[in-house]
């Protein structure tokens, strides 16, 4: 039997509070967000909190802003009660991190809750209001500072079935270190301090420099492995550090993005930082960066999700694509050897033109109607009209992105491998140089992997890629789902310089194969094409298809591991290395080469200490 159908009514006000908080509040953390953004809107330069059990027991948050007039101490715990925001307009034009006016009352209806503040016209006298079982007590007088205390005891106290989703009280304290450390190193210009149960885990004074924060929330080495990025297209710029490709994770805590001063978790940013350093990490690696993008406030919605954590830009595609190419611009300077070339006095070597089993070609002008390529470049030309000029001024001009231009013989900072001094070869797989005060070990397959990778995409994003007809073309089977997922994507595989035919049911056969590409298993080949081209969609998608299926192509060239190399192709190799964009790792993100300091090797001889 179906239940009786009740009357529609009006929710009881403890009820609807308690709904609220479900929605705001998760965990403790959720708590000390909604607290701290308060206390930067207040202009606080001060900021100290305190945990008992991960927040359980207890959160304190306290601040030295202006604080709240005393006959605005019960409005802050109604619902809807804001002074960030007077019409429905300024939801699109915020400028402050909080704006709902649910967080205190939300809070508050779940917890044993105290309210202390002072205002400068006040000090040395403050005001509190305390709330117990939803009900807000009279206010009272106590000696105090400029400033707002606020003190969560119990929290789910009203809602105990709330309190078994929580983690062990380290893991909840882990999340509000971890939101505390990305909150500093937005605002550089305040005190930041966290206690739990007593001892304190995070100090920071007020810094003017955003590698000194670094330094004080994550020591010297992870400052020294930060570089500098900026850009600025219309409305849109981005400022911040980038981490090394070799310092990377496999979790993305390490990702901190600012949104008009707003720490977000957004997936779209996430998946531009990480597609910035495509070709540079291991798959589920990733990088550590810290970016600031500032953006017109009416178009970007902060609305989008209770807890604020993530935003909706009016032109998603464009904010994505400068992101991500913002970053593979700076990364393609290789800055870490940029720093070290200036400081031996800019010496840039010049590349010297090599010819080891991958030929050069001259890029062919055909067009291929629907080509990724072509696909790709109109998706970007129509977003980046979205963004006209507004109140940054004129937009300028757009430079090319980095992977339509062509490969410069002599790039800044790039290391000088022509220059090495080459030992030999260590378990057929690693060419041994050395450098001034180095030791080098060059893998040859990686290298190799990189060399024709870029040439395949240089040619590739010229035209269609040259093919090579076989006198005898190959016939071959495939397995039924197999041969659906390269029936699928035979009318593009031209655009990859392969020419195949459908021969019958699951049958198939190879007339051509890309001239790049000298021998392989191409059967191989084109099986791991046609698998990488039923992988995602969309814009990005399309820009990671072409680099994966030309990384594929790539792996088949005849450089391999274990393989003897004479004297003459393992220079030719570093020849080519040199003049070759991103020649620090192989498209799949493994490094190319390893660099030992000849005073690291004096310490294993114990010659210095």
């Amino acid at each position: 039997m179906p239940p009786v159908p009740r009357p529609i009514q009006v929710l009881p006000e403890n009820v609807v509070h308690k709904i609220a908080a479900g929605e705001v509040v998760e965990r403790p953390v959720s708590v000390v967000k909604e607290l701290v953004e308060n206390s930067l809107d207040a202009g606080a330069t001060r900021i100290h909190v305190s945990l008992e059990q991960g927040g359980a027991k207890s959160i304190v948050v306290a601040d030295d802003g202006h604080g709240i007039p005393p006959r605005d101490l019960p409005l802050a715990l109604k619902r809807h009660a804001t002074s960030k925001i007077t019409r429905a307009e300024e939801l699109f034009a915020l400028h402050t991190l909080g704006f709902r006016g649910e967080a205190l009352p939300s809070i508050a209806s779940i917890s044993e809750f105290r309210l202390e503040s002072a205002t400068a016209e006040s000090d040395p006298v403050g005001y509190a209001v305390d709330v117990k079982g939803g009900k807000v007590g009279e206010l009272q007088e106590l000696p105090m500072s400029r400033g707002t205390r606020i003190s969560v005891k119990e929290l789910f106290c009203t809602t105990p079935a709330r309190l078994k989703f929580l983690k062990r009280p380290e893991t909840e304290w882990s999340h509000v270190l971890d939101l505390l450390t990305a909150m500093a190193l937005h605002h550089l210009a305040v005190e930041w301090r966290l206690e739990h149960n007593g001892k304190v885990s995070l100090f920071c004074p007020a810094a003017d420099d955003p590698k000194r924060r670094i330094l004080d929330l994550f020591g010297r080495e992870t400052m020294e492995r930060l570089y500098p990025v900026e850009r600025k297209v219309s409305e849109l710029s981005i400022r911040g550090l980038i981490g090394h490709p070799n310092f990377s994770k496999r979790t993305n805590r390490q990702i901190y993005v600012f949104v008009n001063g707003r720490f977000v978790q957004d997936r779209l940013i996430n998946h531009a930082v990480v597609n910035g350093y495509r070709g540079l990490l291991m798959t589920q690696q990733y990088p550590m960066a810290v970016l600031h993008l500032e953006v017109d406030p009416a178009k970007v919605d902060v609305n989008v999700h209770p807890t604020k954590r993530e935003v909706r830009f009016s032109n998603s595609n464009v904010v994505h694509h400068l992101i991500s190419e913002t970053l593979r611009h700076a990364l393609d300077r290789a800055p870490w050897r940029e720093a070290e070339s200036a400081e031996e006095g800019g010496k840039v070597a010049l590349a010297v033109a090599g010819g080891f089993a991958f030929a050069e070609l001259a890029p062919r002008q055909t067009t291929l109607g629907e080509s990724f390529r072509e696909e790709y470049a109109r998706g970007i030309e129509r977003a980046l009209r979205g963004f006209a000029p507004g109140a940054l001024g004129a937009a300028p001009a757009v430079a090319s992105p980095s992977w339509r231009e062509a490969p410069k013989a002599a790039r800044i900072g790039a290391l000088a491998f022509s220059e090495l001094r080459l030992i030999g070869q260590l378990n057929a797989t690693y060419l041994v140089c050395e450098s001034e005060g180095s030791l080098l070990l060059v893998d040859q397959h990686a290298a190799h992997e990189r060399i024709g990778f870029e040439q395949l995409k240089r040619s590739y994003l010229g035209g269609p890629l040259p093919q090579q007809r076989l006198l005898q073309p190959l016939s071959f089977d495939l397995p039924e789902h197999e041969a659906a997922r390269l029936r699928a994507c035979l009318p593009r595989l031209e655009a990859f310089g392969f020419a195949v035919d459908e021969f019958g049911e699951g049958s198939f056969v190879l007339k051509a194969h890309p001239t790049l590409l000298r021998d392989g298993d191409w059967v191989a080949v084109l099986r791991e094409i046609a698998e990488e081209m039923e992988e995602s969609s969309g814009l990005a998608g399309v820009e990671d298809r072409i680099d994966h299926v030309l990384a594929t192509m790539a792996c088949h060239r005849q450089i391999r591991a274990h393989q003897r190399l004479t004297e003459e192709e393992m220079l030719s190799l570093l020849r080519e290395l040199e003049g070759t964009p991103r020649s620090y790792h192989c498209p799949h993100g493994r490094p190319v080469m390893v660099e030992v300091e000849a005073r690291e090797i004096e310490k294993w001889f114990k010659r210095v200490l």
